[in-house]
């Protein structure tokens, strides 16, 4: 056996340094620090996700039908634009659909098939777009909730 060394291990080698950081990133962010924070309800942040059980489907339908009801008759929300032109049309191409597939063009099998195929397509499209108002509506109504005074 060997006596131990009196003498202490030698230092690690010392770590490799680091590349400057751009001098573009070094004289903006300080500057960043300088400006004013953003008035209070200026910047709206998405709410935070929950973990709960989302409702059964069918109430989940009927709570989001309720909703756009409400919706159309609130009168501090304007509907938008895509949602005013699209009800009508997607109406109307139903209409032209029922006339053209089972009146004009009537084939023994494939008219009604496709007639309801295409009725289902402008359903789902329908339901989208008023899906899309409602979460925007949502968010106004958070919004004012959170910033409007009564």
């Amino acid at each position: 056996m060997t006596e131990p060394s009196s003498t202490p291990p030698p230092p690690p080698p010392a770590a490799a340094p680091e590349p400057a950081a751009p001098l573009v990133t070094n004289a903006i962010l300080p500057l960043m620090r300088l400006l004013p924070a953003p008035p209070l309800g200026a910047i709206l942040t998405p709410p935070e996700p929950q973990d709960i059980r989302k409702p059964w489907f069918f109430m989940q339908v009927w709570a989001e039908l309720r909703l756009a009801a409400q919706m159309y008759f609130d009168s501090r929300y304007r509907i938008s634009r895509t949602a005013q032109l699209t009800f009508p049309l997607l109406a109307v191409l139903a209409v032209l659909n029922y006339f053209l597939l089972a009146h004009w063009f009537f084939l023994p099998i494939i008219s009604p098939v496709a007639e309801r195929l295409i009725d289902g397509v402008l359903a789902v499209v329908a339901y989208r777009v008023l899906l899309r108002e409602l979460d925007r509506y949502r968010t106004v109504l958070d919004y004012l909730s959170r910033f409007s005074h009564r």
